[in-house]
């Protein structure tokens, strides 16, 4: 597996790689990196160039400041250039998370780069913005995105030796056997790098919270209703996160699509249930 460097959109963007053939780009969520996508690219890197990138302002990207670096239309066009930068007209997208409002929003406005899309826990931007008008569950989930548009948060999250973060991914992980003692310190590695700001810019930029926000239809702009690549959904049903219901009729809006459900997996199927989410992929690629 090799680390290497892109320079896109005005910034150096870090990834890993391994294999050849067609690319396979994943793209990871908050407080992620490209680690989460360990499993997958020792996986499919005998069929595939696995690339799972740093987004921007994440481990080893580079971190520009302001706001406006990290809106949704840079984030997208940073794949964009990535995906055309590797030398690649396509690709098979993974998403998850932050990774995947930037696939959905990506893949509907450039669907010829993406030939298949596999989206982890991340919901579709229309799908979501319904849930946060009408779950009350999915309201009280997303209170933290309120929250991590507060100027303590940073703090909170840095103190104690990134004890806020802690509790997030690595308390878990830890405790359900899935993080070793190497991930977890491939974790603090990337905290460390400063990048607590640039990430909690991503959420700075979202509006939901007004009545005003919750009535527009969608989470990001999209031009088109529908979305026609084959898509895959592989999701944990205890995810705390964003509730079930945000695949209830996302048919509507992704006809071509296959949902996997784990039962027992939480916000992160890639790492806790990776050999099963594997083989979810298998079939979905081999279709």
């Amino acid at each position: 597996m090799s680390k290497q460097y892109i320079n896109v959109n005005g910034v150096n963007l870090h990834y890993i790689s391994k294999g050849q053939g067609e690319l396979m780009l994943f793209l990871h969520g908050f407080p992620d990196f490209s680690h989460i996508w360990r499993h997958q690219i020792d996986e499919f890197s005998n069929d595939f160039h696995t690339v799972a990138l740093d987004l921007r302002g994440y481990n080893l990207s580079e971190k520009p400041s302001g706001l406006e670096s990290y809106e949704i239309d840079v984030l997208v066009e940073d794949i964009r250039q990535v995906i055309e930068g590797l030398g690649y007209s396509s690709c098979t997208l993974v998403v998850h998370d932050w990774g995947a409002g930037i696939g959905w929003t990506f893949a509907y406005r450039y669907p010829e780069y993406v030939q298949k899309l596999i989206a982890f826990n991340g919901p579709h931007p229309y799908t979501f913005m319904r849930e946060l008008r009408t779950n009350k569950n999915q309201q009280k989930a997303s209170e933290y995105m309120k929250w991590f548009q507060k100027q303590e948060v940073q703090d909170y999250m840095e103190r104690d030796n990134f004890s806020g973060l802690r509790k997030l991914v690595i308390d878990p992980g830890v405790k359900k056997g899935y993080l070793t003692a190497d991930d977890v310190q491939a974790y603090m590695n990337s905290w460390e790098n400063g990048s607590v700001l640039s990430m909690l810019s991503y959420y700075r930029n979202l509006k939901i919270f007004t009545e005003e926000d919750l009535r527009r239809k969608s989470l990001f702009p999209l031009e088109e209703e529908v979305l026609n690549i084959p898509v895959q959904i592989i999701w944990g049903n205890q995810d705390p996160t964003f509730m079930p219901e945000n695949l209830d009729g996302i048919e509507e809006y992704v006809p071509n699509i296959s949902v996997h459900r784990l039962a027992e997996a939480s916000h992160a199927p890639q790492h806790e249930k990776p050999q099963e989410v594997n083989n979810v992929m298998w079939n979905f690629l081999n279709k």
